[in-house]
């Protein structure tokens, strides 16, 4: 019985394919006739598909924990040393198994919403119920759509089950030794589940335009998914970005690599989306521009991922490396984008509103803030595809690098830092439109004021290092200020509440606040991070070996030994070396280690960085070729605020959880005092 568990999860996934089309079928047809037999039957089906789809990645991490190289995935992404850890990651480590996981977010997300719309329906009249039981039918119609697509790549370009048969090798071919890292269980699930949120998204917005309209209660439910999808995109960024760090050593942070920039440009685009969210809310309007980012998000998405799946690209951090493949998700984005806007085409008059709002106003800094994120994204994208094309067209090869995306993007995130500082401001200031004119001059002031400071620190460095000096302590000194007013206003309106539920709306804006705050410091923390270690790192490359020294930016960096190293996945030569005060050579403050490993699978080679991490300054040493009996080359590195990159990607996290959970929390204990009577006559009703 267990040989059969390959064969038991492709069946299993076979299954979940009829089950998808079944469920899409059942829930267009329900919504559509306003049918809710149809509709919950087609609830039920979702949920088999979701066990299904369940059932079939259980199988394929049982297949990679009990080493069945049978099956060709296994064979060629594990081996029998490899650690327990890192056989379940090898799941979603390569092409097959990261598609399967992603299919399976999907479903999972999917189920949620299905369990979450009874909830929300039971507080709803019979006309609203019926309404939203017809949306969430949609949404579920086109996820499970979406999932049809992705199985049918699935099972006949992808398939992860498939078997070597008779041919069994006796050993499997070892996950890449890049991918043994902790990064590989934290980086690629959360890309996924971001890319899952902007699914979510996708569908929603479809929902709503095939509906024809977009009320309040839509745009809240709306409102978690997005947010849970930014948090997963950042953090996926954040941790791709740091695996790149303290793995590769090379001791960069970011490469502009095109497969960085796959996950990065939906990053941008739903950072937009997140903003325009806040603009329809506070507006009412906008909804044509938050339903198209919602579109444009998973289409970037779906087109990243034809980058790191086609192998039209090189890069260490591609999936696969199939034309084949390629071509069919990129089948795949033209039939899921094309039918998108095509539906956006003809149900955008339906849902255009005409809405007035002076120039000075928080409505103008926040569409400006999207218009200019969306710039970003496509000059990304440019600068990534734009080699692509050059060579297609056979007009030789090109390459855009770093200076091409620097000078674009350095400017243009010093424009949306700008607007981040100041639209809060402007947003307080309607309290008293008296308070307008002070404010904006006084941020103007501090602009001023940021950029001479820049200028003192920048003086006979780059203009990179002004921009982004003037940037973060614009910012930081706004949030001070906005901190300041809020504090002040909030005090004033306390003592006027006069409303039952003015407590939960007050405790509802102090959240979103809150995270707002917390997300924009994060900003300002990676950009001086950022800035720091990209214009003051000091860096030597020598010859070094035991009992060699060398001093480098107030620290002396001593060769004290080098060892012999043995694991189970590898051997290594380890070269122990010691960090010392620059004041008193006597005094040991630390030690790093870099390690030149041999894999024992495929006598893979490969260096491993030995970083002393500390919140002012990582030490960053990196060990080369063997020079000589004793001596190897060293590359040893002083990279100031490098921490900061991460700690603010984890404040933006931090601020974007915040945000999104009490929304939730502060709605239910609103809708149940102002509802309390009429669901309870809806509940009656549908039950009669």
């Amino acid at each position: 019985m267990i040989n059969m568990i390959p064969e038991i999860g492709h069946i299993l996934l076979i299954m979940s394919t009829v089950f998808a089309l079944l469920s899409a079928a059942s829930h267009l047809i329900g919504s559509y006739q306003r049918n809710l037999y149809l509709i919950a039957f087609g609830n039920r089906l979702f949920y088999a598909l979701f066990f299904t789809l369940l059932t079939a990645l259980c199988s394929l991490v049982f297949s990679f924990i009990a080493d069945d190289f049978s099956v060709a995935y296994v064979a060629n992404h594990s081996n029998s040393q490899l650690a327990l850890g890192y056989k379940v990651a090898a799941v979603w480590g390569s092409h097959e198994g990261s598609m399967l996981f992603w299919v399976f977010a999907i479903a999972l997300w999917g189920a949620v919403i299905n369990w979450r719309q009874a909830t929300h329906s039971a507080k709803l009249d019979l006309e609203n119920l019926q309404a939203d039981k017809a949306y969430f039918g949609r949404v579920l119609a086109i996820l499970a759509l979406v999932i049809l697509g992705f199985n049918l790549f699935l099972l006949f370009t992808s398939n992860p089950f498939a078997r070597l048969l008779p041919n069994i090798p006796v050993e499997g071919r070892d996950l890449n030794p890049i991918l043994q890292d902790i990064g590989l269980i934290l980086h690629p699930p959360m890309l996924f589940l971001g890319y899952v949120g902007l699914t979510v998204c996708f569908a929603a917005a479809l929902a709503s335009l095939i509906g024809g309209k977009l009320p309040a209660r839509h745009l809240d439910y709306l409102r978690p998914w997005v947010l849970l999808a930014w948090i997963f995109l950042t953090g996926g960024n954040a941790f791709g970005s740091w695996w790149a760090y303290n793995e590769l050593g090379w001791g960069g942070w970011w490469f502009w690599d095109p497969v960085e920039n796959a996950s990065f440009i939906p990053w941008l685009v739903a950072t937009a989306l997140v903003h325009s969210l806040v603009l329809t809310r506070k507006t009412q309007g906008f909804t044509l521009t938050t339903l198209f980012l919602c579109l444009l998000a998973f289409s970037l998405s779906l087109l990243g991922s034809f980058l790191v799946r086609s192998g039209i690209v090189q890069s260490v951090h591609a999936f696969a490396a199939d034309p084949t493949r390629g071509m069919s998700i990129l089948s795949l984005l033209v039939i899921f984008v094309g039918a998108a806007l095509l539906i956006f085409a003809l149900k955008a008059n339906l849902l255009r509103r005409e809405i007035d709002f002076g120039l000075y106003s928080k409505e103008t800094l926040l569409l400006l803030g999207i218009v200019i994120l969306v710039v970003a994204a496509f000059s990304v994208l440019l600068g990534t595809f734009y080699p692509l094309i050059y060579e297609l067209l056979n007009l030789g090869t090109l390459s855009v690098g770093a200076p091409y995306f620097n000078a674009i993007f350095v400017p243009l995130t010093f424009l949306v830092v700008l607007l981040m500082g100041i639209a809060p401001l402007v947003e307080w200031q309607n309290t008293s439109k008296a308070q307008a004119m002070p404010i904006l001059l006084f941020g103007f002031g501090v602009l001023a004021i940021a950029f001479w400071v820049s200028l003192q620190a920048a003086s006979g460095s780059n203009l990179f290092l002004l921009l982004g000096t003037a940037a973060a302590l614009w910012l930081i000194v706004c949030l001070l200020l906005t901190l300041l007013v809020s504090l002040s206003v909030r005090k004033r309106a306390s003592t006027n509440q006069i409303t039952a539920n003015a407590p939960v709306k007050s405790r509802t804006s102090k959240q979103r606040f809150i995270g707002m705050m917390l997300a924009h410091l994060g900003v300002a923390i990676t950009i001086i991070g950022a800035s720091a270690v990209s214009n003051f790192e000091e860096e030597a490359l020598l010859r070094m070996g035991p009992g060699q020294g060398k001093p480098l930016a107030g620290y002396i960096l001593v060769y004290e030994s080098t060892e012999n190293v043995e694991t189970n996945s590898f051997t290594a030569i380890q070269a122990n070396i010691s960090i010392r005060d620059g004041a008193n050579d006597e005094e040991i403050l630390g030690y790093v280690r870099p390690q030149r490993q041999t894999f024992k699978s495929n006598a893979m080679e490969m260096s491993h960085a030995g970083i002393d991490h500390g919140f002012w300054r990582d030490i960053y040493v990196s060990m080369g070729v063997q020079l000589s009996d004793s001596e190897y080359l060293i590359r040893i590195s002083y990279k100031p605020l490098a921490t900061w990159i991460w700690l603010g990607a984890l404040f933006m996290m931090l601020g974007g959880a915040i945000a999104a959970w009490p929304v939730r929390q502060a709605r239910r204990v609103e809708q149940s005092e102002q509802l309390s009577t009429s669901s309870s006559s809806a509940r009656e009703t549908v039950t009669q």
